[in-house]
């Protein structure tokens, strides 16, 4: 693994599990094993390390949700499980503290956000546009906002799999990932619906 590499992988680690600010440049220098020229380096300081920690994973996100849209057609339950399949799929790849990371500066309303944010939305207006075939009768700021509480539920449910399986489990042991991400599945098709009397007949 690069310097560079070692430096985004501690700094998504420890910014997911701390919170951004709570991080010093020493911390994530001893994780990395390295120094702080290597940060100044690569991505200029703190801010630079961040702004790369969050785009290391957001086209992932993007590209997989661009090829699982290619030959849907759409329904508010096809549309949820292409929300919800990329992210697991970073879940898959290794990338639950990025995905925690990005859900609690989401929640936060951190604008540091902003790096991927607006990529985001650009990236995904396919999936905008086929939501709004399903919702033809919503205006943009309801889908703006659906797509936003989608995000921020499949953030948290992912972001800490496991303490959703032990909070569900209560002992029984009956709630594997793939029950969780069905019932996520679930919960996301309804946002995307809206209540019953604005759903299409």
């Amino acid at each position: 693994m690069s310097t560079e590499q070692r430096l985004i992988a501690a700094a998504e680690r420890l910014f997911a599990e701390q919170g951004v600010d709570a991080v010093s440049m020493r911390g994530i220098m001893q994780a990395a094993d390295t120094n702080v020229a290597a940060v100044h380096y690569h991505f200029g300081g703190k801010r630079g390390l961040l702004d790369a920690v969050l785009r290391s994973r957001a086209a992932q996100v993007s590209d997989e949700r661009d090829s699982l849209l290619a030959d849907l057609t759409p329904t508010e339950r096809e549309l949820a499980r292409a929300f919800v399949q990329p992210v697991l799929a970073v879940l898959r790849s290794g990338g639950e503290h990025w995905i925690r990371l990005v859900g609690r500066l989401l929640v936060e309303g951190d604008d540091r956000l902003a790096v991927i944010a607006e990529p985001f939305l650009d990236r995904n207006a396919a999936f905008v546009r086929s939501l709004r075939e399903v919702s033809p009768d919503a205006d943009d700021a309801t889908l703006h906002f659906r797509l936003t509480q989608a995000m921020n539920l499949t953030l948290t449910v992912l972001g800490d799999l496991g303490r959703t399986q032990r909070l569900l489990d209560s002992g029984t042991g009956r709630w594997s990932r793939d029950a969780v991400v069905e019932q996520l599945v679930d919960l996301v098709t309804a946002v995307f619906a809206g209540p019953p009397e604005t759903r299409r007949q």
